[in-house]
Order: structure tokens, then C-alpha cells, then sequence
């Protein structure tokens, strides 16, 4: 596949997409969604004008665009949480991020295992990877006019913070049945410390790096000694850094990248926050157009057929019973209002976090990798359909009949029957 091609695909697709991100909203569409429908039209099976090898080379490309989208995506989401984020939302995101990902993790496995007949702990991996929540298909569900109009703040921000938070966490979740398959001579110990150390590191080197990033660009700034560019670019610069250094200290960069933005944001205050989040929302929007296009050009439609209707089940299992059950349950122990329960348990869509991390196991060369992959695209496509359709009907329905009118109809160009 040349490089130009893909430079032309990718940078028109960019510009196509961003050109109509209005009018994608106001048909109850996403950017995610619609790139990867254009990879699937632009991919071997139609087009054919993107050629990757099913699960080839290309897979290792596939985890660095997602692991790289996904640091700029968290560090923008943690950006985004002020020291009142934090504390309205905190015991909410405590109980989602252990009785909700718990509870997820269990009732996609079991599925893996009773509809699709996969062995225990293959099963366990694939719910793994199906657990963590995405904050690139989060955001694009409670962002823009309809949302921040309709949405209470804490709602939107629960949403961001709890899938900033569980993609790294998910970390521990798909390490642990991976290294039973790989590491078969080794005991629990070993394994419950390798965890250990991908997730203490990643905590401690976002807290450093965020801290220390802040405090730099606090003390240029006071000198005037950066330029405004400079400023702008320093939390690009620090997701990167974040992403490649946790990684070689043997740590989960995608936690870490999560933990810095926070952590920045909360050092360097609300004003300079905000303007670095545009900066990083741009860049974030840019990235995830190319991970998208390549997840639409791999799927594996022959993969698909030989699963037949047990793996339209499971996606079914997947996007049904997923979410809503464990979440509810964990928002039964808060103050959350019933429509917020409501709207949390339905809304947690997935994304390039499971894409990351399915692309991450096929390093491992486990002989039932062609089955993970098919299971695991499949849940991620129905995921990214259904809750793509339902973000824009589900923001009516909670604003009720109090809604601010701020969408035009996608076909008849008026406002008429956007009131539920």
C-alpha cells in the first residue's frame, strides 16, 4: 500500500469529515462512525483502494495510531476536569471504576464464554478488552451545542472522567488472563506484581510529569520567555512525553497520559487549562480520523461469516448487557439522579481503547488470536453504531420537554420535532 495513497486518503478524509462535523451531529452521526464506514468503502472489500493484510504488519500500526490517539485524547479529557469536577464526581467515578468494571468485565466474559464457546480464560480476555469505556466516542457523544445546552456539567464530565480513568485501569484486566496464557510456569505473585507495576508506575509518572510540565510552562510564562506557540503545543508535547516515558519505565502509558492531564490541569488552573484544551481537542480530533479508517479497512468480514449468529449474539450480549446492569448497580450506591443513572448506564460506548488493546494482544501470537480479533471488531463496530444513533435521541429524552432548541432538523432544515 503506498504511502502517498495513504497520505491523500487519510488528509481528504480529515478535511472531509471536519468540513461537515456540524451537519454529522444534526443527522445523529459521529466522526469515529463515519471514518470507519469510510474505511470499510475504501477497504479490500469494496474499493479496494486501502490494502491491508488482515493481520499483518498493519496490526502493529493499528496499536501505535490508538495507543498515541488515545494518550492526546486522555490528556485533553483530564484538561477538562477542574478541582469541582473532581469532588461532584468522585465517589460516582470510585464506584464505576471498581463495582462498574468489575461488573463489566465479568458480564462480557461470561458471554465470551457461553455464546461464543470460547475457553475460560480467552474469555476473560476478550471481556477485558471489551471493558474499558472510550473517551474518543465519549467525548463526541456529550460535546457540541446539543449536549452542552442540554447535559448538566457533572453528567458530561462523570461520563469523560470515568473513560479517562478505565482505559488505563483496563490495563490490569487484560494483563492478567494474557499472562496465564503466555506464562503458564508462573505463579499469581508474579502476575499480580506485573500489574502492579504497569499501573503504580503509569499513576506516579502522570503525577510527575503533569506537576513538573505545569510548573515549567508557569514559570516561562511568568518570565515571558516561551513563546505563545510554545505554550499552546506544551500539552501535545507532554502527552508524548508521558506516553513514551511511562512506557519504557515499564508502566501503562494510556493511564499515565490520563493521570498528567489531570494532574496539569489542576496545577497550572481552570484559565490556562481551557486554552490547552482546544489546542488538544483539535489534535485529538485530527487522530482519531486515521484509526477509524484503518480499524474500517481491517475488519474481518470472513472472520464475521464463521462466527455466523453466535457472533451477532455476542455483539448483541455486548452491547445490551454490557454496560447497563454493573453500572446501574454501582450508581445505586450514589446520589446519582435517576435519569443520570439512566443515561451513565446506557452510555458507555467503545472504541479505540478496545481497539488499542486488541491490537496489543496479537503481539503475543496466541493461536486463538483470529477468533479475539473477529469477537472483539465486531462488539466495537455494533458499539460504535448503536451508540452513535442513540447519543442524539438520548440527550432529548433526558432534557425532556425543558430542551434548548440548538440543532436544526437534519432533513427539513427547522427545529420542528427536535422536542421528544
Amino acid at each position: 500500500m503506498s504511502v502517498d495513497v495513504v497520505l491523500v486518503v487519510v488528509g481528504g478524509a480529515v478535511l472531509a469529515i471536519g468540513m461537515v462535523s456540524a451537519s454529522l451531529q444534526r443527522m445523529w452521526l459521529s466522526a469515529p462512525l463515519v471514518a470507519a464506514a469510510a474505511g470499510v468503502l475504501l477497504g479490500p472489500e469494496l474499493l479496494d483502494v486501502l490494502r491491508p493484510g488482515s493481520l499483518g504488519p498493519e496490526m502493529r500500526v493499528l496499536e501505535e495510531l490508538a495507543r498515541i490517539t488515545l494518550s492526546v485524547s486522555l490528556v485533553a479529557s483530564g484538561l477538562q476536569m477542574t478541582r469541582a469536577d473532581l469532588s461532584t464526581n468522585a465517589v460516582r467515578a470510585g464506584w464505576l471504576l471498581t463495582v462498574g468494571m468489575v461488573g463489566m468485565w465479568a458480564v462480557t466474559s461470561l458471554g465470551a464464554h457461553l455464546v461464543l464457546g470460547l475457553d475460560p480464560w480467552v474469555a476473560l480476555l476478550v471481556g477485558a478488552i471489551l471493558t474499558p469505556t472510550d473517551p474518543v466516542v465519549a467525548s463526541s457523544l456529550v460535546e457540541g451545542r446539543l449536549p452542552s445546552a442540554n447535559l448538566p456539567r457533572w453528567l458530561r464530565r462523570s461520563l469523560q472522567l470515568e473513560a479517562g480513568a478505565n482505559d488505563g485501569l483496563a490495563v490490569g484486566f487484560v494483563i492478567a488472563p494474557l499472562l496465564v496464557l503466555t506464562w503458564p510456569d508462573d505463579d499469581g505473585a508474579a502476575i499480580a506484581a506485573e500489574v502492579g507495576q504497569q499501573v503504580g508506575v503509569a499513576v506516579l509518572a502522570g503525577l510527575a510529569v503533569g506537576a513538573l510540565t505545569a510548573r515549567a510552562v508557569d514559570v516561562l510564562d511568568e518570565h515571558e520567555e516561551a513563546s505563545t506557540g510554545f505554550f499552546l503545543v506544551s500539552a501535545i508535547a507532554m502527552a508524548l512525553l508521558v506516553l513514551g516515558l511511562t512506557h519504557l519505565l515499564g508502566g501503562s502509558g494510556v493511564l499515565a497520559s490520563f493521570v498528567a492531564g489531570v494532574t496539569f490541569s489542576l496545577v497550572v488552573g481552570e484559565e490556562r487549562a481551557e486554552e490547552l484544551e482546544e489546542v488538544q481537542s483539535g489534535m485529538e480530533r485530527l487522530m482519531i480520523v486515521p484509526v477509524f479508517l484503518l480499524f474500517g479497512a481491517l475488519l474481518p468480514w470472513d472472520a464475521w461469516t464463521a462466527l455466523g449468529w453466535s457472533g451477532l449474539a455476542f455483539a448483541a450480549w455486548t452491547v445490551v448487557l454490557r454496560r447497563p446492569g454493573p453500572a446501574a448497580l454501582a450508581l445505586s450506591r450514589t446520589r446519582t439522579p435517576r435519569a443520570g443513572v439512566a443515561f451513565l448506564s446506557w452510555y458507555g460506548p467503545l472504541g479505540v481503547a478496545a481497539i488499542y488493546y486488541v491490537a496489543l494482544v496479537h503481539r503475543e501470537g496466541l493461536a486463538q488470536y483470529e477468533e479475539i480479533f473477529a469477537a472483539c471488531t465486531l462488539a466495537i463496530a455494533a458499539s460504535l453504531v448503536v451508540h452513535t444513533l442513540t447519543a442524539t435521541p438520548g440527550v432529548m429524552r433526558y432534557a425532556g420537554r425543558g430542551i434548548t432548541e440548538t440543532l436544526r432538523h437534519p432533513f427539513r432544515g427547522s427545529s420542528d420535532g427536535w422536542s421528544p
